[in-house]
Formats: structure tokens, sequence, C-alpha cells
């Protein structure tokens, strides 16, 4: 398969609500579409998000890896497969992951279409395969958050992501009991986007516990750079800890110790840098037999439908936290995706709506 052309657009939308976690807030999802088009004609779309405090890319280092590096070097070369395109581009540059992985997506895209097929096939889902999602509380007063709360309950949604991290651990935990006391069949996954220390996060453990709090897992406890506290963390810890910020690649987790540093991790494209990569990940968990998540940044249909192929086709995902596209006010783009009530479906065909079609390519 042979690229002939790139083509780079920004997309801005906003979002239902105010997006609020321990590191940042947005009330807009910006991102960037990544349109790759290869010598058959077909059009592969990929998808890149600003997110200088995970990976390190801004729209500056977006725009310019892409149109002075990774573009120039894949126009006119031929691939084979996705695992040779993608390392060929990890070798052109070792940083902006989430630009890497927008072109590994759109090159993927172009598999797919030039071979005649669709997503689904491609990764042998089987078909009328639906992606159920949690939904994520932002970090908000107790009051807010149970009344989007029980707006989510009612539209089905039984797992809630919440945000944690910008208050005393009592007053975190005593918002989670009153969300416990005034809903019905939820269970919560906790992120605390490295916002506490090592007591701090037994402190929390202990006083969930005590209260018998809903939580399946709690995420990113600890600061980058503090994996070596985590081995006496599980050690204490009641409920699993799955790593975010901690891995974002294969070799990330392979330095740590399964069982005795992560219970698991949450695999998101833009941190890993592409398909392959993120492949790689959840291959390595299967092998370790650990429980995985697979997450997201705020974006839209286009980026996350590989992130819904791959869950679908990995029993080892058994977190699934793909909800940012749910949070826009508008569908602007669908591709493989549709909207559904909890989650998403699988198109058979790629649909390219005018707002995509209508972006100011360059």
């Amino acid at each position: 398969m042979k690229i002939v052309d790139c083509k780079l657009a920004h997309y801005s939308v906003s979002l239902k609500m105010t997006f609020k976690t321990a590191l940042h807030a947005q009330n807009f999802a910006n991102g960037w579409i990544v349109r790759l088009k290869s010598e058959m004609g077909n059009y592969g779309y990929g998808e890149v998000v600003p997110s200088l405090r995970v990976t390190g890319d801004s729209d500056a280092s977006i725009f310019g890896s892409l149109k002075e590096i990774i573009f120039p070097a894949i126009i006119g070369k031929n691939f084979e497969n996705i695992g040779k395109f993608d390392d060929f581009v990890s070798k052109l540059i070792t940083q902006n992951s989430a630009a890497r992985n927008a072109v590994s997506e759109g090159t993927l895209d172009l598999f797919i279409k030039d071979k005649g097929t669709n997503l689904e096939s491609f990764f042998n889902l089987g078909k009328g395969k639906k992606v159920e999602t949690d939904y994520t509380l932002s970090i908000n007063n107790e009051l807010n958050m149970l009344n989007e709360a029980k707006k989510l309950s009612k539209k089905g949604f039984s797992t809630l992501k919440i945000k944690l991290g910008d208050d005393l651990i009592e007053k975190e935990v005593q918002k989670l009991v009153y969300l416990n006391n005034h809903l019905e069949n939820i269970s919560f996954r906790i992120d605390a986007n490295q916002a506490w220390n090592l007591r701090g996060s037994l402190r929390f453990d202990q006083l969930a516990f005590e209260n018998r709090l809903p939580i399946e897992t709690i995420e990113q406890p600890l600061p980058i750079g503090f994996e070596d506290e985590y081995s006496y963390l599980i050690g204490k810890f009641h409920f699993p800890i799955i790593l975010d910020e901690s891995v974002h690649e294969f070799n990330d987790a392979r330095k740590l110790n399964p069982g005795v540093d992560f219970n698991g991790y949450n695999v998101k494209l833009e941190k890993s840098g592409g398909i392959s990569q993120a492949k790689a990940l959840l291959d390595y968990s299967e092998s370790l037999d650990k429980n995985t998540m697979i997450g997201c940044m705020i974006e839209s249909n286009i980026g996350i439908a590989f992130a819904a192929a791959l869950a679908k086709a990995y029993p080892i995902v058994k977190f699934i936290d793909l909800d940012s596209p749910l949070m826009f006010t508008d569908e602007i783009f669908k591709g493989w995706l549709n909207d559904e009530q909890t989650g998403f479906s699988f198109n058979s065909q790629f649909v390219e709506t005018d707002a995509l079609r209508g972006l100011s390519w360059q």
C-alpha cells in the first residue's frame, strides 16, 4: 500500500459540561484529524489531541512533527502492513506519541479500505458488536456530581469513572459515600490522576474500604516517578491499582513487576504511539493474565473507533473508558462508529460526514 498524500485539519467542538481532572480543565474538545490518501484513491483518517500533561503533545508540536517530519517521510512509500509502518515512523521521531498514533490510525484505515473490508471485519469482531463504556464524572461538588450521576444512571450507565484529587482525602471519601447512598446499582472507577502521595493513597483505601464503597479500580494514585512505591502500596490495598500515566508503551510495562507494582494498566493509543505498540501492551497483558483498561483522551469517534475495536478484540480488556465522544455537544464525526446510549456500535461502512469533509485541510 502506497501513501500518495497527507493532510491535516483542526477541529473544535464544545463539551456538554466542563471536563475537570486533577491535572486540567476544559470546555471544548480540540483536536486534529489526519487524512492520508492511498494509491487506490481511498482516504484514511486518524486523530491526535494535544495533552501536554500526559503525552507532551501541544498544537505546535503536533503540527510541526506531522507536517515537517512524518508526512514528508511517508509520502510515496510502500508499506506491507501496519507493523512495518509503525516501526518506520517510530524511527523518524522518538517522542510525540499522539502524533505518531494519528498516522498509525490513518494508515490502518487505508489498509482496511484498500482491502474492501470494514473495521469490524478487520479485527474479526463479528457483526453487531457493541462497545459499552463507563462515563466520567469530572471533579465538582457532590450535589452537581449526584445530579449528573442520576442522569447517567437513567440513560443506562452502570459504571461511573470518578475524578478525584483536588480536596482532602476525607472529603473525597465523603463525596463518594454521598453518591453511593443516593444511587442504586452503580459501581465506581476512581481516577486520582497522580494527585496523592503514599500516605494519602493508603488513607483513601482505608476509608473507602471501611465505608464499603463499590470501587472496581483505583487509577494512578501516585505521581510519575514514584513507581517504586507501588510495591508497598499494592501489598496494603483492598482495591486493584491501574497505572495510567506511568505506562505509555510496552517498555514502560516490562520494567515493572506485575502483581507487585501494578494490578493492571490503562492502554491509550495516544500514549502508546500507534496501533502496533498498543497491541504489544495488550499482548503483554494477556501473557501476564492481568486485566486491562482501554482509555482515551478527549477524542472524537475518529480516534475512539480504533480503541473500541481493540477493546472488543482482546478479552483481557475488562474496563472500557471510551466515553469522550459522548461528551460532545454534537456528533460531528461518525467514521466507523455510531454513538449509542451507553457506548457505540460499529458501522459496516465508513461514514464521512459533512463536518469531516468540510474541515480546512492543509
